[in-house]
This record gives C-alpha cells, sequence and structure tokens, in this order.
C-alpha cells in the first residue's frame, strides 16, 4: 500500500498515511473551501487500509484551526475507523490541542461519544 502524503499550507492540513511505517497523522489548519475534495483522497485512503489493517492503529490529529466542514469528514473517517474490530486492529486516536483552545477539546470530546476505540485528549503547552 502506498504512503499519502501532503505538504499542507495555509488552507489544508499536512498529512502523513504510511502503513509501512505504522505513521498516521493529520496537523496544521484544516479551512479548504472544498473539504469533501480535500479528504476524499485520505478517506479513500482509509478505505483501502481497513481492508489489511496493521494490529496497532494510532492516528494523531494536531490541527492548529479547523473548520465545521472538515470536522463532518473527521467524523466521516472516525467512523470507518470505528468499523475496524478490535481483535483485528487496536485503534486509538491521539488529539492534540493547545491550552487556550477549548473549541477543540470539545470537538475531541464529541468525537469520542462517538466511536468505541481511545481518544486521548492531550493538551500540547509547547504552542
Amino acid at each position: 500500500m502506498e504512503r499519502y502524503i501532503e505538504t499542507g499550507n495555509e488552507h489544508a492540513p499536512k498529512v502523513c498515511l504510511d502503513k509501512e511505517n505504522n505513521t498516521f497523522s493529520i496537523s496544521g489548519r484544516s479551512i479548504p473551501e472544498n473539504a469533501i475534495a480535500v479528504y476524499t483522497p485520505i478517506i479513500d485512503w482509509w478505505r483501502e487500509y481497513i481492508q489489511a489493517p496493521n494490529p496497532v492503529t494510532i492516528f494523531d490529529l494536531n490541527f492548529e484551526y479547523i473548520n465545521s466542514s472538515s470536522m463532518k469528514q473527521i467524523a466521516r473517517l472516525f467512523a470507518m475507523l470505528d468499523a475496524i474490530p478490535a481483535s483485528v486492529s487496536k485503534v486509538s486516536v491521539r488529539w492534540h490541542y493547545t491550552p487556550d483552545d477549548l473549541d477543540s477539546k470539545m470537538q475531541a470530546e464529541r468525537l469520542s461519544k462517538m466511536v468505541k476505540f481511545p481518544i486521548e485528549i492531550i493538551t500540547d503547552a509547547s504552542k
């Protein structure tokens, strides 16, 4: 399975999806005009990944800012990950946020109520 890498910009997040190295992350700003266009290749990549996932899948999310249309795409992605049986892959998410970004923390808390896998909400005080 090929890696999916995007460098990101002021509107779209940096993405690293690398099954071979067990590295899965999205970070930066996610405020694209068309979130569906930005997230469709990411969702397609995950759709292929869940057919034969690694035994452990840890997904790091670290948004400087994320708009509501991007959050809808992240929720779609989480629903896909939630469908992976725990006996096949131990899925978890690490949601990073800055102490002054309580909206991001609340978004993670809302998402955690929608899925079975754990979401670790991490305050990143270094930013």
